[in-house]
C-alpha cells in the first residue's frame, strides 16, 4: 500500500538548503493559498497533521528527511530581518506553504521514519521473522 503526499518544498535562495512541510489536505491548503496573505482564515491544522519543518540531512528532498532545531529555522529563515518578531515553527511553515513548490511525493506504507534501517528491511526480512 502507498500513499502520495503533497509536499512544499522551499529553497530561501540559490545557495541555502531545501525546507520541506508535508500537507495532509490538498484542497484545504489550496483554498489557504488563494487567500490575501494576511487575511488567511483557514487554520493551518486543517490541512497540516506535523507542524514541524524538514531538512535532508543526506542531500535532496528525496534523502534522509530530519526536523530542523529552532537555530536552523531562525537562522535560514530570519536572520536577514532583524524586525521580525513571530520566529515559530508555524511562522515558517506559513513562509513555505505560500512561497514553496509543490510537489507529489509516494511513501509506501510500510516505510517509517523511525524504524531502524540498520536492522534490516520491513516485512519479511525483519529481525525474528523467519521465512518458510
Amino acid at each position: 500500500m502507498s500513499n502520495e503526499v503533497l509536499t512544499l518544498i522551499y529553497r530561501p535562495h540559490e545557495h541555502a538548503d531545501e525546507y520541506m512541510v508535508f500537507v495532509d489536505d490538498d484542497k484545504e491548503f489550496k483554498e489557504w493559498r488563494a487567500q490575501p496573505e494576511g487575511g488567511k482564515s483557514i487554520a493551518l491544522s486543517r490541512f497540516i497533521g506535523n507542524f514541524a519543518v524538514y531538512k535532508s540531512i543526506t542531500g535532496g528532498v528525496t534523502g534522509v528527511l530530519q526536523p530542523i532545531s529552532k537555530q536552523d529555522l531562525e537562522t535560514a529563515f530570519f536572520s536577514d530581518d532583524k524586525k521580525v518578531k513571530d520566529k515559530s515553527v508555524e511562522a515558517a511553515i506559513q513562509i513555505i506553504l505560500q512561497h514553496g513548490r509543490e510537489q507529489k511525493q509516494t511513501f509506501k506504507a510500510s516505510e517509517r521514519s523511525d524504524f531502524n534501517t540498520s536492522r534490516g528491511g520491513a516485512g519479511d526480512n525483519h529481525p525474528g521473522t523467519q521465512r518458510r
